[in-house]
């Protein structure tokens, strides 16, 4: 770990966790036995992070905003993806109003890059 963690300027974090109604919709579709339940906090254990482009030239946390309510579809399907890869198993007819009930987002500004090696991507 560097020693003086760099500011990453172009960046924000947007953290999405499933709510109540997400672990609800989990329980409900899950083909395993009827008493094997997802808790609330094991499914919040290890939110997504989205790294969000902004440009500096409004306040990150309103870019950051506005890219969740033009990608949110996105980041919905990603989200259930994480549990059923199966999408006959998504909730149908999904909105916005669904997204934002079932999935809680919280932006981050500051975004520190505390290593010494370039950011690696996966395929």
């Amino acid at each position: 770990m560097q020693l003086e963690p760099l500011h990453v300027t172009n960046r924000v974090v947007a953290v999405v966790a499933p709510t109540a109604p997400f672990v609800e919709w989990i329980n409900a579709v899950d083909p395993s036995p009827p008493d094997v339940k997802i808790a609330l906090g094991v499914a919040r254990d290890d939110p997504t992070a989205f790294l969000i482009p902004t440009d500096n030239t409004d306040d990150p946390i309103n870019t950051g905003n506005r890219w969740i309510q033009r990608n949110w579809k996105v980041i919905f399907e990603h989200m259930l993806e994480e549990w059923y890869v199966d999408a006959d198993l998504w909730p149908r007819n999904r909105t916005i109003k669904m997204f934002r009930e079932r999935c809680e987002v919280s932006i981050h500004s500051t975004v520190l890059d505390c290593a010494n090696k370039p950011i690696e991507y996966e395929d």
